[in-house]
């Protein structure tokens, strides 16, 4: 069994750095390309650019949002779990969980977790 907890907890560090760094090239890119839109679509309609930059403003804030419920605690319940911390399966668990949604990697990762989460709770209930 403790090769499952090295393998999940190494599983949940990748999966979690995976998403940030895919969150970082999405950022960057929109930080090179955006201005130059605006600044086309302001000289145009000015409307158009409020209601483009507002609706910009949301979907970043959603991508922080889900860039907080995912892959930072899904890195920091694999490192913790990895170092033997007993409440880092519990951090994985609710990342594992929310992961289940995104097929198919996520939902890979999110059945092996809640299958070490079981296995883990059952050996330490006969011991």
């Amino acid at each position: 069994m403790d090769s499952h907890r090295r393998l999940l907890s190494i599983l949940h560090i990748v999966y979690g750095m995976f998403h940030i760094l895919i969150f970082i090239l999405f950022s960057t890119l929109a930080r090179t390309f955006l201005p130059f839109l605006f600044e086309e679509i302001q000289q145009n309609d000015q409307d158009a650019a409020f209601f483009i930059g507002m609706g910009y403003s949301v979907i970043k804030s959603i991508l922080i949002i889900l860039l907080i419920l995912i892959p930072i605690p899904s890195v920091i319940g694999g490192w913790a779990f990895l170092n033997n911390r007993k409440w880092g399966l519990n951090l994985m668990m609710v990342s594992g969980s929310l992961s289940l949604l995104s097929f198919p990697l996520g939902t890979g990762l999110g059945v092996y977790t809640i299958w070490t989460f079981l296995e883990v709770n059952k050996q330490e209930r006969n011991d």
